[in-house]
């Protein structure tokens, strides 16, 4: 309506649009009505969000879990945290997206809950991010397709 100001934008999904205040698996990282984790991240993979998640990865993530994601942030270093995630153990790489989705937004052990700072759209790209992370350091040549094996020197 003109002369409104509007309080939520929808947020492009794959599956249409989705207002931040809808029950819908991109704002939770669940299945809708149930409390399974979404499989797969719900927003496009462009070369634009794996931007902007390593963006996000450096700025709120890094200082602990290490530009690579293998537990040696700078908070490691100084002593300030003994124990890091290492985000290519097979316990983190076997999450399925929503549960990721999940621990980013509401924090688990002694990892703090960052939704309240970072927004739905930056925790998926942080997502999309980490798993091109974790392709990066723990891909196989099986990973690649056919076409693009030849190029690399093995």
């Amino acid at each position: 309506m003109a002369g409104t100001i509007p309080r939520s934008v929808a947020l492009r999904t794959l599956s249409g649009d989705v207002y931040p205040f809808e029950d819908a698996p991109v704002n939770t990282g669940f299945v809708t009505g149930t409390t399974n984790f979404v499989p797969t991240n719900p927003l496009q993979i462009t070369a634009e969000l794996l931007k902007r998640g390593q963006q996000r990865f450096t700025i709120n993530c890094s200082p602990c879990h290490g530009q690579l994601g293998d537990g040696n942030g700078i908070t490691k270093k100084l002593g300030v945290m003994a124990i890091v995630g290492n985000l290519h153990d097979k316990r983190i790489v076997e999450m399925t997206d929503g549960e990721l989705f999940y621990v980013i937004t509401h924090g688990r052990s002694n990892m703090g809950a960052y939704g309240a700072n970072v927004t739905i759209s930056d925790r998926w790209a942080t997502v999309a991010y980490l798993r091109a992370l974790q392709l990066s350091q723990l891909g196989t040549m099986d990973d690649l397709p056919q076409e693009l094996r030849a190029s690399l020197k093995k």
